[in-house]
């Protein structure tokens, strides 16, 4: 080309360098689109120290979780009702036990008494995970949504267990 030719004309520079790097900030964007349209909340069971896994459950934000056990010293029912918040979110709402003894608390939330069962409601203690010493003897079921998805007896006898809520990628969803 020459002067005459280029008078008036903006000089373009590297024109396919710029579309390429909108085109991979278009890429970029569609597979973080996507990525975050598959993202998944699994409670997972695992043991604290070797990080073997017992059970993945899928859930979602707003699930009741339910923890059911026997006393080891008074012998009675404890229950206590998790609500799921999200990734690593877990509140006490509410523990319903059979009377008080060693290791009851007795002035958690709004205590009350029914049909011999004492309720502790409004709790909202907040945990990441929650972490016990499993007893195949005293641990009766977990369950979400009134469903049980697990046995203490499933678990190994007397060994530090972990459930917690994490956030898991899912390349194939299954229909709802």
């Amino acid at each position: 080309m020459n002067q005459k030719d280029m008078k008036g004309k903006p000089e373009r520079a590297f024109p396919s360098l710029k579309k390429g790097i909108a085109l991979i900030l278009i890429g970029m964007i569609i597979l973080g689109i996507f990525i975050w349209t598959h993202q998944t909340l699994e409670l997972v069971i695992s043991h604290q120290e070797t990080g073997e896994v017992y059970l993945t459950a899928p859930v979602a934000t707003g699930d009741l979780l339910t923890y059911e056990w026997i006393h080891s010293f008074e012998h009675i029912p404890w229950y206590e009702d998790f609500r799921i918040l999200g990734e690593s979110s877990l509140d006490l709402e509410e523990i319903r036990v059979a009377g008080f003894g060693a290791g009851i608390p007795e002035n958690k939330g709004i205590v009350t008494v029914k049909e011999g069962m004492v309720y502790m409601s409004d709790i909202h203690e907040h945990f990441q995970k929650i972490e016990w010493i499993n007893s195949q003897t005293a641990n009766q079921y977990i369950a979400i949504n009134n469903e049980t998805i697990i046995r203490g007896t499933d678990l190994p006898h007397h060994e530090p267990i972990e459930l917690k809520i994490e956030r898991r990628f899912q390349l194939w969803r299954k229909p709802q």
